[in-house]
């Protein structure tokens, strides 16, 4: 044998490959026969190599060498936290750089009880640095220094990474900057993160009141299915986080895209197995997850990938049917959708690359390659498509589900525009319908039609919210007599346009008005607070000037109302208006990784002959 080329995979994954063949057989490398009683490598150790380097294509003593290092460690490990249980002192380890640039590792035992600061002083003496150039980080977060280890989360076997920043003033400068870069963008990060998950809980919220377009999930046709109301919200939630973290995704910022698509999932989880049968979204979820994991090289998350491709592989299954017969019986074509499968099939040979399976990972890549061929479209043909009107996105699924054939495709798009419009005037007439049978219930309770009209649509849409309104104010707002009663409190439509102008329908703007004998301020506050109507219990009681709703802790409502927008329309800038926006693949991504792996296989190959 010879060394491997430089073509070939990186130490890490090969290691990663070890590791993965060391857990599929429950090898415990500190045990007998690969350790002795005096913590030595036994003999078994390089007869595991042999066998390993053979399986894996790469040399001998590579492996020899990853196995020793994983065994030592592993001894190391079980000696620390044996040290941790009999006399609490835990073994902290650390990564820090050396005066001449080179990387290196040490460990030192300690209790958890000390400070920062002392841990500091401990490190400072171990490596002969200087202590008051040092600063230690812990999971991305600076220890302050004035605080114990314990109370900063620091545990048995903890990493601690160790900036220095002495040499001269000027590096020193630099190493901060980029150091305060790097939490800035963490920060900014989980920002856009938790104000994407804001604005996914406002429309989740709307969307329980109302049918709303754009948040309705559908079948490969684009129309809609009724979804049980229990759990309309978290599927909702769900949606909008998943469309956040593909938009993220397109802009191959993969670590902020995956904090939205795991948030995706825990809402999607909420929802019933039946429901994710019927739809492939969450499966495409799986893809998008695991597709994350690869781009950010988190191996140790590959692992875990193969349960998601799994659970991906039995929801597209059960949504298009074993050889996609039932996607083929209602659309005529799979073209679209078999880039999923391309997807599926390509991060499964990556999971059995770097679990040590290389002739299985091998067929996956190649079977790939092949369906990689058949999907991929002319660049010429969709720039003709384009000068015709079309959308790029447009030419390219109707190119791949006619085989490239440019007639075919201009005239499956035109299709496809009449069908989803079809489906758009039908819903729109459903939801017509729906307003009007409400409408029809409050009218057959016995108030007119205009009341019932108007009380219909300051409730949002919502039946009972209407009939509390109505319950409240049918003698007086929403009396039958036109001319309407008089109050002792004149509201004019200059001040219920103010009010509306943040948002509120103009009906519940005067209701509110009304209620709190003009006060714009504490209307609107109080619509806010309750979801832009006001619910029975607050509407029966008798106005107070001197008091206030219990709910008026929030901040000056104009300014809350426009932050709430603002929210709202980054999350719907990014929900596409092509419901197949998920299968318009360019395929260069999967291109490259297809390139990158076999490559790493051709390579592999080579080293044994």
């Amino acid at each position: 044998m010879r060394s491997m080329t430089t073509d070939g995979p990186p130490e890490n994954v090969v290691q990663d490959q070890v590791r993965s063949l060391l857990e599929n057989e429950k090898i415990k490398l500190w045990e007998p026969p690969y350790t002795t009683e005096n913590k030595d490598a036994a003999p078994e150790l390089k007869v595991l190599a042999e066998k390993y380097a053979l399986q894996l294509c790469i040399d001998i003593r590579n492996v020899e060498s990853i196995l020793e290092g994983l065994r030592c460690n592993a001894l190391q490990g079980l000696s620390a936290k044996k040290t941790f249980e009999d006399t609490g002192l835990a073994t902290i380890r650390i990564n820090y750089t050396s005066n001449g640039k080179r990387k290196e590792k040490t460990k030192l035992t300690t209790k958890l009880n000390i400070s920062a600061a002392d841990l500091r002083a401990e490190i400072a003496k171990l490596t002969e640095m200087n202590e008051g150039h040092l600063k230690l980080i812990m999971n991305s977060k600076v220890l302050k220094m004035d605080r114990s280890l314990a109370e900063q989360n620091v545990r048995n076997n903890s990493l601690i990474m160790v900036m220095q920043i002495t040499v001269t003033e000027e590096e020193a400068k630099e190493q901060e900057m980029v150091f305060q870069e790097e939490l800035k963008e963490q920060d900014e990060r989980k920002a856009k993160i938790s104000r994407t998950r804001k604005g996914a809980e406002i429309l989740s919220q709307y969307g329980e009141y109302s049918n709303v377009p754009y948040l309705e999930i559908a079948d490969q046709k684009g129309r809609p299915i009724p979804i049980p109301a229990v759990e309309k919200k978290a599927l909702l939630l769900a949606m909008t986080l998943h469309e956040k973290g593909r938009a993220i995704m397109k802009k191959r910022d993969y670590a902020s895209a995956l904090l939205c698509l795991l948030d995706a999932d825990e809402e999607f989880r909420k929802c019933g197995s039946e429901l994710l049968n019927t739809v492939d979204n969450h499966a495409v979820l799986q893809l998008e997850i695991v597709w994350c994991f690869l781009q950010l090289e988190q191996l140790d998350c590959l692992r875990d990938a193969e349960e998601r491709l799994k659970r991906a592989q039995t929801r597209l299954n059960n949504c298009y049917g074993e050889n996609l017969e039932r996607l083929y019986n209602l659309k005529g074509s799979t073209a679209n959708e078999q880039v999923l499968y391309l997807r599926l099939m390509l991060l499964q040979g990556v999971v059995l690359f770097h679990k040590g399976k290389l002739q299985e990972a091998r067929n996956h890549l190649n079977e790939a390659e092949v369906l990689l061929a058949k999907l991929s479209v002319d660049d010429k043909k969709v720039v003709q498509l384009m000068s015709l009107g079309f959308t790029a996105q447009e030419a390219r699924l109707g190119l791949r589900a006619c085989d490239d054939d440019i007639n075919l495709a201009a005239s499956h798009i035109y299709q496809r525009r009449e069908e989803k419009a079809e489906i758009r005037g039908k819903e729109r007439a459903e939801r017509k319908r729906r307003k009007q049978e409400a409408i029809n219930s409050l009218i057959a309770m016995g108030y007119s039609e205009k009341a019932a009209t108007k009380a219909f649509r300051s409730a949002n849409n919502n039946l009972e919210h209407a009939m509390e309104i109505l319950q409240y104010s049918s003698e007086h707002v929403y009396a039958e007599d036109e001319a309407g009663p008089s109050y002792s409190v004149q509201i004019s439509d200059e001040m219920i346009n103010q009010v509306a102008f943040l948002g509120f329908d103009h009906s519940a703007a005067e209701i509110a008005l009304r209620r709190f004998n003009g006060d714009i301020e504490r209307a609107v506050q109080a619509l806010i607070s309750h979801g832009g109507y006001l619910p029975s219990s607050l509407l029966n009681s008798p106005p107070s000037s001197s008091s206030s709703p219990e709910d008026m802790e929030v901040e000056d409502p104009s300014e809350e109302k426009q932050k709430e927008r603002e929210i709202v329309e980054e999350v719907l800038a990014d929900i596409p208006e092509h419901e197949e926006d998920y299968l318009d693949v360019t395929l260069e991504e999967e291109r490259e990784v297809v390139i990158k792996y076999k490559t790493w296989l051709q390579s592999s190959q080579q080293s044994t002959s």
